[in-house]
């Protein structure tokens, strides 16, 4: 990298361009690291519980979960880039005072990919 480009820093329309090529991107690290902080401030043990659940739902409704996932970022791009936004911003918001449904949501996304990938381990010994 360029020495004296990293002396000048970064300008606007470049965070601006990096912002909107990895909008969804942006939106998701935020609502996890606001759900992650939000969750020892007004939620103790409900973020694992709700992990571990959407886990569990995650593997024996593997099918009609992903289908719902599916359906739910079709949804999100069919949008406008303004509707896009507002969605995330409540996702934000969701994080903030809700943030073991995050966990949920992620458990449930980690249970599809664990009963995906536990043939294919099973299958290479």
């Amino acid at each position: 990298m360029d020495t004296k480009k990293i002396k000048e820093g970064i300008s606007v329309k470049e965070i601006e361009g990096f912002a909107k090529k990895y909008r969804f991107e942006l939106f998701f690290c935020l609502s996890l690291i606001l759900s992650w902080v939000f969750s020892f401030v007004f939620f103790d043990g409900w973020s694992l519980l709700c992990a571990t659940i959407g886990g569990l739902l995650g593997m024996i409704f593997s099918q009609k979960v992903d289908q719902l996932f599916k359906k739910m970022v079709v949804f999100v791009r069919k949008q406008e880039d303004l509707t896009q936004l507002i969605l995330g911003g409540a996702g934000l918001i969701l994080s903030i005072f809700l943030p073991f449904i995050i966990y949920f949501i992620l458990g449930s996304a980690a249970g599809i990919m664990l009963k995906q990938m536990v043939p294919a381990i099973v299958e290479t010994k």
